[in-house]
């Protein structure tokens, strides 16, 4: 009919379907093939992330057995001293400033070692200020070992019974392992003779108050052990007098008995008449002893030849032997005493007696002469 589109074949409308699923067929094929081969290069990129891995994991593993075994080597190589060597570890040094004081004594060692067994041990490790001895060959495990023990050098000073405080302060403040400057001279009397151990760089005021404390307790516990009738009635009366004993006699056998003299003529009211308290005063005024015989009548307030009693303050500081013999004196009724040219003394009970031993005493220096 006119005005009527034709009819499209059959054959050519199959024919497109027929080219549009073979391109889709191909299209489906080709992203297979695609897809296979993404699959197949991911597995071999991970098998070879594998293999890198297994490699640096064992590379790895003998890098760290390596240093291991160099670590270990290092810290129990012997040092190469000859002999024992004293270091200080001041405060505040750390590692390296440690390791370099290690290794310029001799433990020589690569300071990353040092390092690396600090890490290790970790808060089991804490070096200490001190000064410490280290022996002849010792390796730096050992080393390390001493500084965190903290065992440092033990220094020590000896009081000599009979030193008067400013004496000790002298001592104290001309050694130059202590460290401050003293405040003030204690009192007379107040510091325990002994020897006594600090470390280097000890502050010198907290050693004094070491030694007041120490002769506080231990004579306490001393002036507790006294006889109810004892003539002293106050621990002081008895520092004071303890001091006199001190230095009269340097002798052990003699302090009680000397003691006994001295406590004897307290109880009659008569002087001590004791020379050192005369030399004391001397000291304390400025004047040179000399002739001492002559200056008997010296006014000072620990003269016993001029006052009655004890003295103000004790003339030394006594040791516990001297204390000791006068809260436990001998018995005796001994008022006198007076050396015998040999360094001990000869005792009387009457004044007659004490002037025969004094001639005694002339002739054996006339003899020595």
């Amino acid at each position: 009919m006119a005005g009527q589109e034709p009819e499209t074949s059959p054959s050519k409308d199959q024919a497109k379907d027929q080219a549009k699923d073979q391109a889709k067929g191909q299209a489906k094929a080709k992203a297979k093939d695609q897809a296979k081969g993404r699959a197949k290069s991911s597995i071999r990129s991970l098998r070879r992330a594998v293999r890198v891995s297994v490699f640096l994991t064992i590379a790895a593993g003998f890098i760290a057995v390596i240093l291991f075994i160099w670590v270990e080597t290092i810290l129990a190589r012997p040092s190469q001293q000859t002999i024992d060597i004293t270091l200080e570890i001041k405060r505040g040094d750390g590692r390296h400033v440690i390791s370099q004081r290690l290794n310029q004594i001799g433990i020589i060692h690569h300071p990353f070692v040092y390092q690396i067994e600090e890490w290790r041990r970790g808060n089991t490790y804490n070096p200490r200020a001190g000064e410490y001895i280290f022996p002849k060959g010792v390796n730096l495990a050992e080393a390390m070992d001493i500084i965190h023990n903290g065992k440092a050098v033990q220094h020590s000073i000896t009081i000599a019974e009979g030193l008067s405080a400013a004496q000790v302060v002298d001592l104290i403040r001309a050694d130059p392992r202590l460290d401050g400057e003293l405040s003030a001279i204690p009192d007379e009397g107040s510091l325990l003779p002994e020897t006594y151990f600090f470390l280097r760089h000890a502050d010198r005021n907290a050693l004094i108050k070491r030694m007041q404390a120490s002769r506080e307790i231990q004579f306490a516990e001393i002036w507790a052990e006294r006889h109810d009738d004892h003539v002293l009635t106050t621990i002081q009366d008895a520092v004071i007098l303890a001091s006199i004993v001190e230095k009269e006699t340097g002798r052990a056998g003699e302090r009680a008995l000397v003691a006994s003299v001295f406590l004897n003529r307290l109880k009659k009211g008569m002087r001590l008449q004791s020379d050192p308290t005369v030399i004391y005063g001397l000291e304390q005024a400025g004047v040179e002893v000399d002739q001492l015989h002559k200056q008997l009548k010296h006014d000072s307030a620990w003269n016993t030849y001029v006052i009655k009693g004890l003295p103000q303050t004790p003339i030394a500081n006594p040791g516990l032997a001297s204390f000791r013999a006068v809260v436990h004196p001998a018995i005796s009724d001994y008022y006198f005493f007076v050396s015998d040219g040999k360094g001990g003394h000869r005792f009387a009970k009457t004044y007659e007696g004490h002037k025969a031993n004094i001639a005694l005493w002339k002739n054996s220096k006339t003899n020595q002469q």
